[in-house]
């Protein structure tokens, strides 16, 4: 029987790795192809895609133009590349030397506890009191985002109306599912104890069987999705007792992912307790306009009210995004509600990101060719690397890890 190959079984898959394999794939090019046209082996091409490899800056941009691409997207690649190589070497020096000290300092290893912690889900929920501020883009784009980074995600759709479910899933994908039956979040909050009709004992939900699997854009995705419909309105009518639902049902698969995303309606109810007793952190997407503070006051009395009642749970806001979806933003009215977005903010304690999203039609337009911001037409460069610095941004804030 033959070996394998020790740089199949050693394989090193770098952001810059994956954007070249998913170009090089979008336009029918095999390696051979691409090492002819830039006279270099296939097995240097083949280091770069599976081996680690990350090659001079100048190299790199004879790649983008062989692949079609913008050169600044693979050179901030390969920059955030190198840095997470070289992050990485930091952390597990001195995680090797932590791992072996006594008692006599820190406690040699790590606790059970410690250990189980690492291997839960990192929950962010992305509220706003006020509609129309962009959650949904901003909870799809950072799904995308997640994925394209080769993190476990899942995001759960918890606004009845269906808009993320539809932006990763498509319109007519959507249809289909709702057409066929398919199962929804609405399950889990009224269908959680169901009883058997034989012996009338309570079964509880398979949360597993909510789950549509890979519903990212690559074919390799690691993006799972529970999505929401229109029904998911009737646990407002009876909300006795279904807070903690979600929270218990996402607590069954948490170890199976990095993050959990969770896309929020624009109005405080018995949906808005769930999202706090599933998550940790809450993310605050913001449209710089007329009344942009609006629902600011309503989310931090949300907040404090649900700490009061909920001491045994913590959840605070981890960070305020402006999302600027119009060209209006940039004018007097625009900087007036940034200005007073910001001294609320640092009224209450609250981060606001150093990265916001640029205005750009084509988030639009991602949602409608369900694709990630990098992969939707004519999308322009600056707003892409803008969308990927504010995503890393992010995840920063919520010390977000792989498993």
């Amino acid at each position: 029987m033959a070996r394998c190959s020790p740089k199949l079984v050693n394989m090193v898959v770098t952001p810059l790795a994956r954007e070249v394999k998913h170009l090089r794939a979008e336009r029918a090019l095999t390696v051979r192809d691409v090492a002819s046209r830039l006279r270099k082996s296939v097995a240097y091409i083949g280091k770069i895609e599976a081996g680690g490899e990350i090659p001079p800056p100048a190299f790199i941009v004879g790649l983008a133009e062989v692949l079609g691409a913008e050169s600044g997207i693979l050179l901030t690649l390969a920059k955030e590349s190198l840095l997470a190589r070289l992050s990485k070497r930091v952390e597990r020096t001195y995680s090797l030397v932590e791992s072996t000290t006594t008692q006599s300092g820190v406690p040699e290893g790590r606790s059970e506890s410690a250990r189980k912690e690492e291997r839960m889900a990192t929950v962010i929920s992305l509220i706003n009191m006020k509609g129309g501020v962009g959650k949904t883009t901003l909870a799809m784009q950072l799904a995308h985002a997640a994925d394209s980074a080769d993190y476990k995600v899942l995001a759960v759709d918890l606004d009845p109306q269906s808009n993320l479910s539809q932006a990763l899933m498509g319109p007519k994908e959507y249809v289909q599912h709702l057409t066929s039956q398919g199962p929804t979040v609405a399950q889990i909050f009224d269908d959680y104890v169901p009883t058997k009709s034989d012996t009338g004992a309570p079964q509880r939900l398979d949360v597993s069987k909510v789950i549509l699997q890979k519903v990212g854009y690559w074919s390799d995705s690691t993006l799972d999705l529970i999505p929401s419909r229109l029904e998911l309105a009737r646990t407002l009518k009876n909300p006795t007792g279904k807070e903690r639902r979600l929270a218990k049902a996402l607590a069954q698969i948490q170890d199976r992912y990095d993050l959990i995303i969770i896309d929020c309606a624009p109005t405080e109810s018995i949906l808005t307790d769930a999202a706090y007793f599933s998550s940790r952190h809450v993310i605050v997407p913001i449209k710089p306009e007329f009344m942009a503070t609006i629902g600011l006051p309503l989310l931090a009395r949300s907040i404090d009210e649900f700490q009061l009642e909920n001491e045994d749970h913590e959840v605070s806001i981890a960070g305020l995004v402006f999302n600027h979806s119009s060209s209006y933003s940039s004018g007097p009215e625009g900087q007036r509600s940034i200005k007073e977005v910001t001294d609320f903010s640092k009224k209450n304690g609250w981060y606001i990101c150093d990265n916001q999203m640029r205005y750009s039609a084509s988030f639009a337009k991602s949602a409608r060719e369900a694709t990630p911001i990098g992969r939707t037409s004519y999308a322009r460069t600056a707003v892409v690397v803008g969308f990927r610095k504010l995503a890393e941004e992010i995840f920063t804030t919520i010390s977000l890890k792989k498993k």
